[in-house]
């Protein structure tokens, strides 16, 4: 509580035992970055050509991937990567990878199968439409975004209604680019097997995956536990289209491997646009120098026990 309101003078949530954070941050529109480095791609003679869907793919006599199906005909390849984001499963079934996977227990030794390869997760962010100033440090500078985990019991800031005595946790920063408190919540299970849910359309054009009134009252609420500067605002909170979908793995952790001898899949369990920092790893990996950082993240990983930790945090990610 001292170390917090050092930063913040009106930091008021009970119970946080660690802190972590960086000394500095920052944002970058993703949209824009990603529009910078095609430029970056295009200037070196790269061809960038959208709107092309993939259907499939097609294979030699070896197995591996000769053609990209598309719906503008084949396009003929020597190599191929994959990095498909939400779509990893579609892009898994074409590749014919398995639907459901066996893990080894690196404790005890024992297998479990038939494990589904992907579940989808429902992602759950908004924004508080007040001045992004508003979250100024005590000596007037912008943090980066905070993250908080806690099993404290969280009220509602609007009746005081019991939200929930169940660990929970969000995550918010002050964001020019939405104007305002832009942030999110622990993202919950879609309870649907992954063969149902419709990816498309995909984020705020969906009708299914966009957060609710549900999401606003304990957003905004857990935002004024945090900071007593946020109490009261409620009816600022910004009424529009938000929130998505992401393809998780078993463990949430990314995947990085190849397949098919000339297919490199980048399937980052919606640590998205984060991936874009591994793009100098997995390139020098498809030339032949492969990376011990990015070891870990195999696919060979389940079947031969080599597991990640399994975090306590209400966020598959963390």
């Amino acid at each position: 509580m001292i170390y917090m309101r050092g930063i913040f003078d009106d930091w008021q949530a009970q119970g946080i035992t660690s802190v972590l954070h960086e000394k500095s941050g920052g944002y970058a529109n993703n949209r824009k970055a990603l529009e910078g480095l095609a430029a970056k791609a295009e200037a070196e003679g790269v061809r960038i050509v959208g709107g092309v869907t993939v259907t499939g793919f097609s294979h030699d006599s070896s197995g591996a991937i000769s053609a990209v199906e598309t719906d503008r005909g084949n396009i003929s390849c020597d190599y191929v990567v994959v990095a498909p984001g939400p779509w990893a499963k579609q892009f898994w079934d074409m590749l014919q990878l398995p639907s459901t996977i066996s893990i080894k227990n690196p404790q005890s030794g024992v297998i479990t199968s038939d494990i589904p390869m992907w579940i989808y997760w429902s992602l759950q962010e908004g924004t508080l439409g007040v001045d992004p100033k508003l979250q100024q440090t005590n000596d007037g500078k912008m943090p980066p975004v905070i993250h908080v985990d806690t099993d404290a019991p969280l009220y509602s800031d609007v009746d005081g209604s019991l939200i929930t005595d169940k660990m929970w946790g969000i995550y918010y920063k002050p964001d020019f680019h939405f104007d305002g408190i832009q942030g999110g919540a622990a993202p919950f299970i879609v309870d649907k097997s992954a063969d149902a849910v419709a990816v498309d359309p995909y984020g705020p054009d969906s009708p299914e995956f966009i957060v609710g009134e549900d999401f606003a009252n304990m957003w905004v609420s857990a935002l004024a536990h945090c900071q007593k500067r946020f109490s009261g605002t409620m009816a600022q909170y910004k009424k529009e289209p938000s929130g998505g979908i992401g393809a998780f793995t078993p463990d949430s952790f990314p995947l990085f491997d190849r397949f098919h001898q000339n297919c490199y899949m980048i399937a980052d369990s919606n640590h998205g646009y984060k991936m874009i920092g591994v793009g100098k790893l997995v390139a020098e990996e498809i030339c032949g120098d492969n990376s011990r950082l990015l070891e870990p993240f195999r696919f060979s990983r389940y079947i031969e026990g080599k597991l990640h930790p399994v975090s306590n945090s209400p966020f598959p990610w963390s």
